[in-house]
């Protein structure tokens, strides 16, 4: 039997064939509605595995900080890093997370808001509380006074050009909280011979943004040790922005010691 291929028959096979091919407007509704709930559903899993990743890399910052510490101290009599901020009249714990002081141009030192002259044995260098790690090279790496978590003010890429710079005018942060080189409510020396008993580096805690990870922080210890504690209570005692006024000042002072008091 012999079969005719018509005009009519091969448009119709072309539109059955064009058919077969295409999508339907619900059927591409309802694949976009599926991948719309399924990537709802995995994005706050995959948020909470890079804030984990980001708290493990963290903690080996704080580690690495630590071990800097411990060489620093054993080079100096278990002397710690001095932290300029505490040498004055009225200590500023909040402003433990600097590393580097701006130099104004007529050659005043001063660690933030207000100026400070940088006491004994600092003065030939404007370098500050953690920043001595890394003037004497036990710390060379910038991104190590860095956490991943943080998203606000002072991140590495912000402030990297400050490491390398042979003076600054502002301030430069890290993102930890040091503990400083003496108690600065008592004036008692701080020593790495305490070990655990000792708090010597936490996430930064001068704002709600220094505060990395919101619902907690890493610890690190005069032993080597770091751990991680559980605390969504002391973000909610910080401000958005760094006090200005005394009972400003008098809150962070309580909230910073009573962190660093911890046994």
């Amino acid at each position: 039997m012999i079969t005719t291929n018509t005009p009519s028959c091969r448009t119709s096979q072309r539109a059955t064939s064009i058919g077969r091919r295409g999508f339907s407007l619900l059927e591409l509704i309802v694949v976009i509605s599926i991948t719309s709930l399924l990537m709802g559903l995995l994005m706050p899993t995959l948020s909470s595995v890079r804030e984990n990743a980001h708290r493990v890399l963290c903690g080996a910052n704080q580690r690495q900080l630590g071990q800097s510490l411990t060489m620093y101290s054993g080079d100096r009599r278990n002397r710690l890093p001095i932290a300029s901020v505490l040498d004055q009249p009225e200590p500023s714990p909040g402003l433990l997370a600097v590393v580097r002081n701006g130099v104004e141009p007529t050659g005043r030192h001063f660690a933030s808001i207000t100026n400070h002259s940088i006491p004994e044995p600092l003065d030939d260098s404007n370098w500050d509380g953690l920043g001595h790690l890394f003037k004497w090279h036990y710390c060379a790496a910038p991104e190590t006074f860095y956490c991943p978590s943080h998203e606000g003010e002072h991140t590495i890429e912000e402030c990297r050009t400050q490491w390398e710079a042979k003076s600054i005018r502002k301030p430069l942060y890290s993102n930890y909280q040091y503990v400083g080189h003496k108690d600065w409510r008592t004036g008692r020396r701080h020593s790495l011979l305490k070990g655990r008993e000792l708090v010597l580096l936490t996430d930064g805690l001068q704002t709600k943004e220094a505060y990395s990870h919101g619902v907690g922080y890493n610890e690190l210890r005069g032993d080597g040790s770091v751990t991680w504690i559980d605390n969504v209570v002391i973000r909610t005692k910080l401000r958005s922005l760094p006090p200005m006024d005394f009972d400003g000042l008098r809150d962070l002072d309580d909230v910073i010691y009573e962190i660093f008091s911890r046994k």
